[in-house]
């Protein structure tokens, strides 16, 4: 029986452990019959028992060799053991039997057949033992969309697409045979420097500021190098994800830079539905713990879906706390639908730190963000992370400028003064509203009992004494409300909503994202733009939004040609490749400096992307509206006159 010979093999390399001697691979290769590789496998199968029953353990030490290492305790569990009559093909656990079975079928290629016999002499097992695992593991292989399949003639064969084959080899190492990834990445990824490619996922790590956790990170560096040993095999598309869905993801951007770094590194060309699997797999990194298969359809779709009612939960918890109705606020919403994106991607992996804005807005918005801050337990509940004050503050500001928004939609309020006794007064109020229904709060006070801080909230003051009030709310209309009175009233009601209705500059929520409170610097001390230039980009590569080498792209773009476009406005900007999450800084300065020959007070430093669609379409929403904003004077002079980086912030995002 080959289960026999299984168990003489492992009894001979237990026998030459046994002498306290330390051995390479190779000389117990020789002493045993069997190859390296075979040799390899079946120490690691006899440590997991060894271990696993308390009997030592085989250490390894790379240029030395393998030895048994144990206590005198467990020196003579052993021997009580082998006494017994007993032999190590117990080592081979059932479970064990299985894992080996799955590692060689997905040896094969898509559609490669091998006999049940070659699987049993390559394994050391009967065919009939053979039948009866493939059996077992069948079910493990249909949950990752692949199928055993008998044909006639030639054998067996796993049937499914290219990309379900990386899934399961993926599966295999992480979950599986963890101990032994590296040595199984090698021979899966045969050819491939597996190292390399490593060093390339650290680099962009350490590029974008971000430290995956440990199973992503594998799996990122399994997916890197199964992308570039099997390339050539037969990977059509079959994603139903649509691709720009997926391009609104940090997840994806990242996975993009990966292969962009590959794809230079060894001059060859990788397939864009790789990037979209990886992005994919990235974005269901503690959220779905069963994704399988890139045939689930829609997935992205659903994921957005998920976020969607999350992001409406957020706002729900938030009305509740502040006793407001934000649910109807459109662009609130869609907003955050985009903020949330990369926010949940910052949450997981991004080790930079930013300015602290939340010291700003506990200070500017108290309520708002202690509002906020009683969602922090939904964000650890839905997507397994721990939201930091920083991120509640960028969600704070969403929800300060939905706020504002509400209260200029809203109706008007008036303060009635009036010297006529309280019963003329209500007369008075009553004939208002019916006269002016945009009127729909109307209080009265005596102007002996008038202290206008008391009336902050008040839109209009109707001012029936003789006395006068400075005041640019004020509209005086004597002590007899007349029909030409209430005209005079309605004029000013009018003037009002015109000006809340006259078009206000505001980037579209599609370009929120491009923005961050502390990429606006005001006032900055710099001597020249070379100084101002460097101050902007370090902000970006701090955050891990640029690489290091961007600061130099854009000094040889700005040696290329100038970037100053009039009007006192510069836009300096350098190689796209450079460039992990697009993001935009501003410098707002309290004196012109020269930029090759111009003077220039206003600095956006863009460090766009267009190479998806998306990026594409946000970044020629951004040039629409930023032409909008500099070609008006009054803009340019409201954005000048900001007093703080926040209120420059919520110009942009109102």
């Amino acid at each position: 029986m080959k289960e026999d010979k299984n168990a003489l093999y492992f009894n001979k390399i237990l026998n030459c452990l046994l002498g306290g001697e330390t051995y390479t691979i190779l000389q117990i290769a020789a002493n045993v019959g069997l190859s390296e590789k075979t040799v390899r496998t079946k120490i690691d199968q006899m440590n997991r028992w060894l271990t696993g029953n308390n009997m030592g353990r085989i250490e390894k030490k790379q240029g030395t060799g393998i030895w048994l290492e144990m206590d005198g305790r467990q020196w003579e569990s052993l021997q009580n053991h082998l006494a017994l009559g007993r032999d190590l093909d117990s080592a081979v656990q059932p479970d064990d039997r299985r894992k080996q079975v799955i590692g060689k079928l997905l040896k094969l290629k898509p559609g490669q057949t091998t006999t049940l016999q070659q699987l049993a002499e390559s394994l050391y097992l009967s065919a009939p033992t053979v039948g009866r695992l493939l059996r077992e593991v069948s079910p493990w292989f249909e949950e990752r969309s692949l199928k055993i399949t008998s044909i006639r003639s030639k054998g067996v064969c796993l049937v499914g697409d290219e990309y379900n084959f990386r899934i399961a080899i993926k599966d295999y190492m992480i979950e599986l045979m963890p101990e032994v990834l590296e040595a199984l990445l090698s021979s899966y990824a045969s050819g491939v420097d597996i190292s390399r490619i490593r060093r390339i996922v650290l680099e962009a790590e350490n590029a974008w500021r971000i430290e995956l956790a440990d199973n992503s990170f594998k799996m990122v560096w399994i997916m890197a190098c199964l992308s570039m040993a099997r390339r050539h095999f037969g990977n059509e598309a079959v994603f139903s994800v649509e691709e720009e869905n997926i391009e609104h993801y940090n997840e994806y951007s990242f996975a993009e830079s990966i292969y962009q770094r590959i794809e230079q590194a060894y001059e060859i060309k990788i397939s864009d539905d790789d990037t979209v699997l990886l992005a994919v797999l990235l974005l269901s990194a503690k959220k779905l713990k069963n994704f399988s298969s890139i045939q689930d359809t829609d997935y992205t779709r659903q994921y957005d879906k998920d976020l969607g009612k999350f992001v409406k939960l957020i706002i729900e918890t938030i009305d509740s706390v502040l006793d407001i109705d934000l649910s109807e606020d459109q662009l609130l919403y869609e907003s955050l639908l985009l903020h949330m994106r990369s926010a949940i991607f910052r949450m997981k992996y991004s080790t930079a730190t930013g300015d602290n804005i939340s010291k700003y807005v506990k200070n500017e918005y108290k309520q708002t963000f202690l509002a906020t801050w009683s969602t922090s337990n939904l964000f650890e509940e839905y997507y397994d992370v721990q939201v930091t004050e920083d991120e509640l503050a960028g969600i704070a500001l969403y929800i300060q400028a939905a706020i504002i928004r509400r209260k200029k939609g809203s109706p008007l309020a008036a303060l009635l003064l009036s010297e006529s006794g309280m019963a003329a007064s209500q007369l008075n109020t009553e004939r208002l509203k019916y006269s002016i229904p945009e009127l729909t709060e109307i209080r009265a006070a005596s102007y002996h009992d008038l202290k206008l801080d008391q009336y902050r909230d008040i839109d209009v003051i109707i001012n029936m004494s003789e006395n006068e009030i400075k005041d640019d709310r004020v509209v005086s209309v004597g002590e007899r409300l007349s029909g030409q009175s209430i005209e005079t009233i309605r004029q000013k009601v009018n003037q009002i909503f015109y000006f809340r209705k006259k078009s206000e500059f505001h980037f579209n929520n599609l370009c929120h994202q491009l923005f961050e409170v502390d990429l606006f610097l005001l006032k900055p001390r710099v001597k020249d733009k070379d100084q101002l230039i460097t101050m902007m980009v370090k902000k970006l590569e701090e955050k891990g939004d640029v690489t290091p080498a961007y600061l130099q792209s854009v000094f040889d773009r700005e040696r290329a040609t100038t970037t100053s476009i009039g009007r006192g406005i510069a836009i300096p900007h350098g190689n796209m490749s450079e460039i992990n999450e697009s993001r935009i800084v501003v410098a707002i300065l309290e004196k012109p400096i020269s930029w090759h020959g111009d003077m220039v007070d206003v600095v956006f430093l863009l460090a766009v992307k267009m190479t998806t669609k998306f990026e594409t379409r946000r970044t020629k929403q951004f040039y629409k509206d930023f032409l909008q904003l500099t070609d008006n004077d009054e803009n340019m002079e409201a954005i000048k006159k900001m007093g703080s980086t926040l209120d420059l912030y919520q110009y942009f995002i109102k």
